[in-house]
């Protein structure tokens, strides 16, 4: 994957912000205008696309800045749905303007009107009638991320969705006391801190429940993107999920080197690169509906391993403590034990040297933990310090001894 040089990069990113900046400068002093249309589905004297203007509509003019926010002007469509606006920009030079128009009791925009004059696409809103009656919306897109355990042995799992409305009606919630949702669909059960993240759909339309996320805003014809995060425990792994509603394209990165994806059509492709983190990736196309899927992570990352470890401390530790009471119990008998021959004969070396290799042992073991987790690093602390107080006493033992 190549990369410019710093040096480049840096020129590169300078003139851009320059060239921004000059241009916002240039385009802030001047006078500026819109001169769009408002467009909607016709049966009537419609143009070859099925479209029609949307009369006598009211159209406003808004600005958007860090210094102030609200509408500037306002008129109504003509005959043929037209509407113009021309202003002089005023705050400051970050101010966004756009103009929007009500249909159905649906709001609808145009994009950032960044030019002097503005027109044609850049000018037309399209207007479209409301429905609450479900149909089932198409999954252009669907991709899934999923991050690298954290401290808590949690992953951070990201989904965005490309939604297409491919009817000529906006589809909103049921106007009921338990309104249906526009779209909705299947999470882990295992889910935690469920989010709305940057998108199309606002935080308050966004509804998570248990192993499910709802919502309720409005969706119109053409391509809508929703994006939600959640947390999965370690334990959840190997996941199992399903495709609900399909989808066009079902891609799939995971941080994880040793990451696989196991399902009908899935393949692993190029790596991808994602502000600084490498990402393999797994793509599949035209997924059916409720097809199945299963992402697969190394275990050394499970919680199960660090148990495994801190049992293995925790093991060695009693271990010499067990051996440390036998030999003080010989040393209190008054007469020599005699031991039976199919026991395992312990070392000769003295109490002190096998408490020592003990806690070398330990420590080599310790330091082999790429990333130990609290509770392993608390296992070892606290037999450590068992076993260096078991030596303090044995030292102390051999010189009163002498």
């Amino acid at each position: 994957m190549s990369r410019l040089p710093s040096f480049f990069r840096l020129f590169a990113l300078t003139l851009v912000a320059a060239t921004a900046i000059a241009t916002a400068t240039t385009l802030h002093a001047q006078s500026r205008s819109v001169d769009g249309r408002v467009r909607r589905p016709v049966s009537v004297n419609a143009d070859s696309t099925g479209m029609g203007p949307a009369v006598g509509t009211w159209v406003t003019l808004h600005r958007v800045g860090k210094d102030t926010a609200g509408p500037i002007d306002s008129i109504r469509t003509d005959a043929q749905g037209r509407y113009r606006f021309r202003w002089t920009p005023f705050g400051t030079a970050d101010g966004v303007y756009f103009a929007s128009t009500t249909w159905g009791g649906i709001a609808y925009f145009t994009p950032p009107l960044r030019n002097v004059d503005a027109r044609g696409d850049d000018a037309e809103i399209t207007v479209f009638d409301t429905t609450s009656v479900r149909f089932q919306l198409t999954v252009k897109g669907r991709h899934l991320i999923v991050g690298k355990a954290d401290t808590t042995q949690f992953r951070t799992v990201i989904e965005v969705f490309e939604l297409s409305n491919d009817s000529l009606r906006t589809l909103v919630a049921t106007d009921t006391t338990s309104p249906m949702p526009t779209w909705s669909i299947s999470i882990p059960a295992s889910a935690l801190d469920v989010r709305a993240n940057e998108g199309e759909i606002s935080p308050d339309a966004f509804v998570a429940g248990p192993g499910r996320v709802s919502v309720y805003a409005p969706i119109a014809p053409g391509i809508k993107q929703v994006a939600f995060s959640y947390k999965v425990p370690n334990s959840s792994f190997p996941l199992s999920m399903r495709a609900e509603g399909g989808a066009v394209v079902f891609e799939i990165l995971l941080e994880e080197p040793q990451g696989f994806v196991t399902g009908k059509g899935f393949a692993n492709v190029d790596p991808v690169t994602l502000e600084g983190r490498n990402f393999r990736r797994f793509l599949s196309q035209d997924v059916q509906a409720n097809a199945d899927l299963i992402i697969e992570l190394p275990s050394s990352g499970a919680p199960g391993r660090n148990l495994y470890i801190a049992g293995l401390l925790v093991a060695i530790g009693m271990l010499m403590m067990v051996v440390l009471m036998r030999s003080m119990q010989r040393r209190a008998a008054s007469r020599v034990a005699v031991e039976p021959t199919l026991r395992p004969r312990e070392s000769d070396a003295p109490m002190h040297e096998r408490l020592a290799q003990e806690i070398a042992a330990l420590d080599e073991t310790y330091a082999r933990i790429a990333d130990p987790s609290d509770t392993v690093k608390k296992a070892y602390e606290t037999r450590r310090s068992e076993l260096k107080g078991a030596l303090g006493a044995a030292l102390a033992d051999m010189g009163t001894r002498k």
